[in-house]
């Protein structure tokens, strides 16, 4: 039969008082309970480990020689007990997480500067992800979770729902006037467009377009925001992009203009290995960044 740990304290007990009434005392059991411990610790091992008698207990040759490896296993338990409070309470761990780049630049940093300042001893790891592969990140044990617009869900992930995001057209500074704040269908689909997200893409095809979901030959494909944005304010070129990416409108000589119908609000989930248990400090994170979402996002799920 195994030893277990009481066996194992009780032995260590008697082991440091040289007596079990006094080791009964340290133990908050009665004498009767210490001594049953120790005896069957010995029927387990077969072998005597103290010698007993009216004046206490003392060790045996045997009993000396497991006592230092006793106390490191019971060490050891601490240990990992000590470990788990801390990460419940956040004084140690790592938090693991995918973005995609322009979340990253323009929402992330408040969030994770008041994560820091409320756990400062958790370590922190950010990997920037196109939009399209957060998922992959979450699926393949990059991180252990991903924030990012809603994505067919890769095998092995789960998602929640953070917050609903606006869209707003982005156009050349130049023509920002020409465009105006009213736009038609029809003019929306004489435009030259950027397009940066497989999938959004085919979605921005599909209800705003009103093409086929396979790119027109006067489209640009540019996979990242960023590099779309400089494109756009150099060109003619016009894209789709969050509100919350106009913080580099005038570096890019781009604006954001409303946008109207299907395509104006986004939705954004979390995403996490699925049947896994979210860290400590993950969880926080979420708990943070639920109530923290870009500007203009809204809580509702429909927007």
């Amino acid at each position: 039969m195994p030893l277990s740990l009481r066996q194992l304290r009780a032995f260590l007990a008697v082991a440091e008082a040289e007596s079990f009434t006094g080791a009964a005392e340290r133990m908050n059991l009665t004498q009767s309970a210490v001594s049953m411990l120790v005896r069957q610790m010995e029927e387990d091992l077969r072998l005597p480990l103290f010698v007993r008698s009216g004046r206490g207990a003392t060790l045996t040759e045997f009993g000396a020689s497991i006592r230092p490896t006793a106390a490191r296993v019971l060490a050891d338990v601490d240990n990992i007990a000590d470990a788990a409070a801390d990460l419940r309470s956040l004084q140690r761990g790592q938090l693991r997480i995918a973005v995609p780049q322009l979340l990253g630049t323009c929402w992330l940093p408040d969030v994770l500067t008041r994560f820091r300042a409320a756990y400062p001893e958790v370590q922190v790891s950010v990997l920037e992800a196109a939009g399209d592969t957060v998922t992959d990140a979450v699926a393949q044990g990059e991180v252990e979770i991903g924030i990012g617009p809603e994505r067919p869900i890769a095998s092995g992930v789960s998602a929640d729902f953070l917050w609903t995001v606006p869209m707003q057209l982005v156009v050349p500074a130049s023509a920002a006037a020409e465009v105006g704040q009213a736009h038609s269908a029809r003019d929306l689909r004489q435009m030259q467009w950027i397009n940066y997200s497989d999938e959004y893409t085919a979605m921005l095809h599909r209800v705003l377009l009103g093409s086929p979901e396979s790119a027109r030959p006067q489209d640009m494909r540019v996979l990242g925001l960023m590099s779309a944005m400089a494109m756009i304010g150099r060109g003619t070129y016009v894209t789709v992009a969050p509100a919350y990416a106009s913080l580099f409108a005038d570096a890019f000589g781009v604006r954001f203009l409303p946008l109207e119908g299907p395509a104006s609000r986004r939705r954004f989930l979390s995403y996490a290995r699925a049947r896994h248990d979210l860290s400590p400090a993950a969880a926080a994170f979420l708990e943070m960044a639920r109530d923290a979402g870009p500007v203009g996002s809204d809580r509702d799920p429909e927007g």
